[in-house]
């Protein structure tokens, strides 16, 4: 291939696929528009297509904004409900851009719309195949009888071919075939109806906002919010008195750095205080910590009716990144500072009290040890989850989404 970057928007992945001077970007992110500019104008590219490999339903599609503003063309599944796309794509479809051919294969299974792009050994699987686990087959005419068969047929791709997900909630970028038939639970199961029987028993919260999000995307209409950068809506907020930011992130990010006179509402509590965001006859630039969830609260404020919203562009993230000023460290101690705090005193207790008092002691650092390599091993953390049940954790984290992933394992 003869270039390629990986994007990151917190769990989504998207790719910038390029030959010559023509490129080709695979499930843009609302949140990354001027990072696919600044690579595209650096590497001196033409955007020729741009592919949504499905209907996304947990964060709104860049696609349309793309598509206004560079000229490129929407590709989408046949199936797909689109009033975006321009061409439709159909199994071993070949994508030409400079002088290389990607290969559309229909995937279905997560949902009935979903493609995978196939060039040059790496296989671009949007959401059906992940690392370690598949999609859930719950959401658009998504079912687990397509994901079986679509996974049997990946299963027979060279072992060499290097997968590269739409998503991955654990920091991993991207895998191989022969890894995910090897270690993979759901590639290694042979048996159709188990496979079956146990997507079906599995039950997990949709995405926060999923109709709203996927009537964006199928509509197009992410290309209606208008986008401010940090510097603007400063600038805006020093003229206009009426102008108010609203922080839509947990409280426990708020705790830790906003901006000064920002509103506080977790995007999960949004539609609970709608009435008193109407009634104040402010216009409101919406932010959150990298620019996922403020687009689609600012979708459900001009839904409800509220005129003049904004979207700070980057949120906090690139607030700070351009030096201006927050308010920073008033309350709140993040889960996992809680845990590690936790742990080394009780690995330190264990040792003073088998030194001075009983050897037997030993065996509380001994099982904090063992705790810590089992959440290693499974990536599940023990004293996390207790540490969550206590009333002031439960305050702070009311949740960042609201609710479930496009992973059936989360």
């Amino acid at each position: 291939m003869n270039n390629f970057k990986q994007f990151a928007a917190g769990s989504c992945y998207s790719y910038i696929i390029s030959s010559g001077k023509e490129a080709l970007v695979v499930d843009p992110h609302i949140s990354l528009l001027e990072d696919y500019e600044g690579y595209l104008k650096k590497n001196g590219l033409s955007l020729k297509y741009i592919v949504d490999t499905h209907t996304h339903a947990d964060h709104f599609s860049l696609a349309a904004v793309l598509k206004n503003k560079t000229g490129a063309k929407v590709l989408m599944h046949e199936k797909a409900e689109s009033s975006v796309a321009d061409s439709r794509l159909k199994d071993n479809d070949v994508i030409k851009i400079g002088d290389m051919s990607l290969t559309a294969i229909y995937t279905p299974g997560h949902t009935d719309d979903a493609v995978s792009l196939s060039a040059e050994g790496r296989l671009f699987t949007g959401d059906v195949l992940m690392i370690g686990s598949v999609g859930r087959t719950d959401f658009q005419n998504g079912s687990p009888e397509s994901m079986f068969d679509t996974l049997q047929r990946l299963k027979k791709l060279s072992d060499g071919t290097v997968v590269f997900p739409g998503h991955d909630y654990h920091g991993k970028k991207s895998s191989t075939i022969a890894i995910q038939k090897r270690d993979n639970p759901f590639m290694k199961e042979s048996d159709k109806a188990a496979f079956v029987n146990f997507m079906r028993s599995k039950t997990i919260p949709k995405p926060f906002n999923i109709d709203n999000i996927i009537r964006v995307n199928r509509k197009g209409e992410a290309a209606t919010l208008e986008m401010v950068a940090p510097k603007q809506a400063q600038e805006a907020l020093a003229k206009d008195s009426k102008i108010q930011l609203l922080d839509v992130r947990s409280a426990l990010e708020f705790s830790q750095v906003h901006i000064k006179d920002a509103l506080n509402i977790p995007i999960d509590m949004l539609g609970a205080r709608m009435n008193e965001l109407s009634s104040s006859g402010n216009r409101y630039i919406v932010l959150c910590h990298s620019g996922n969830r403020s687009p689609m609260a600012a979708d459900m404020l001009m839904q409800s009716g509220i005129q003049g919203v904004k979207v700070m562009q980057g949120g906090m993230e690139r607030w700070q990144k351009e030096w201006l000023s927050v308010i920073k460290g008033v309350g709140g101690i993040s889960l996992e500072r809680q845990v590690r705090l936790i742990a080394g005193s009780l690995v330190l207790l264990g040792i003073i009290l088998a030194w001075l008092v009983h050897w037997a002691f030993i065996f509380i650092p001994v099982f904090i040890c063992c705790g810590l390599i089992y959440s290693g091993l499974s990536d599940n953390c023990l004293m996390g989850m207790l540490l969550m049940k206590l009333p002031y954790n439960k305050n702070l984290y009311k949740t960042k989404l609201g609710g479930g992933t496009c992973s059936i394992g989360g």
